[in-house]
């Protein structure tokens, strides 16, 4: 009997796997020889309810989801007050899915490098203040202790005045306005976030 291959392949190649899976179904003897019309228009069908079975496991999964993305987004209350103003990528709208639906709660270190992972800021690192030998700054006395710094590569995140800037322009503003959104949003209330940006050896923070 033909085996019939469940993975990513194209409805073509499905529909083949079902042709030649329907005629091995069949009796042995010559009234079964040469092509079957029934079977050669069952095998689309056959195929397309397959491939709609795999297109629904895909959907199972909120960073992968497609034509269920807007159901999962109302139950989840997306688009909120972090969304960008401007339209997102199908990406964006599966990482922050991912990111509300996939990760389990908490308040450490971990849970926010989850977080950030899922929204694709790899290589922004977390930092908390009350790991520290002694306070960054004396005049803070112990409250640094509420402290923690999420440090974000700057890369396109710094934007410089130009010729053709407002005249009352800022002469260089940075900032991520969707990472420091959600991370303030998900942050403990008796801390304090600072977000640290860097290009080269330029460094702000916010």
């Amino acid at each position: 009997m033909a085996k019939l291959f469940t993975g990513g392949v194209s409805t073509m190649n499905l529909e083949q796997e079902y042709t030649q899976l329907l005629y091995a179904l069949l009796p042995p003897g010559p009234a079964w020889g040469g092509e079957n019309n029934l079977l050669e228009g069952l095998a689309p069908s056959l195929a397309a309810t397959h491939q709609r079975g795999l297109d629904l496991l895909r959907e199972v999964d909120p960073a992968r989801t497609e034509e269920l993305i807007e159901r999962y987004e109302a139950l989840c209350g997306l688009p909120d007050d972090c969304t960008i103003d401007e339209a997102q990528t199908l990406s964006q709208r599966q990482q922050r899915l991912d990111a509300k639906v996939s990760i389990p709660g908490g308040i450490n270190a971990t849970f926010y490098r989850q977080q950030l992972d899922a929204l694709g800021y790899y290589d922004v690192t977390i930092e908390q203040f009350q790991h520290l030998n002694s306070s960054p700054n004396p005049e803070w006395g112990d409250r640094w202790r509420y402290y923690w710094r999420v440090s974000i590569p700057a890369d396109a995140q710094f934007r410089w005045m130009t010729c053709s800037s407002e005249c009352n322009a800022e002469l260089r503003t940075w900032g991520d306005t969707v990472v420091e959104c959600i991370i303030n949003k998900l942050s403990p209330s008796h801390t304090v976030v600072v977000f640290s940006y860097s290009e080269g050896n330029a460094h702000a923070s916010n």
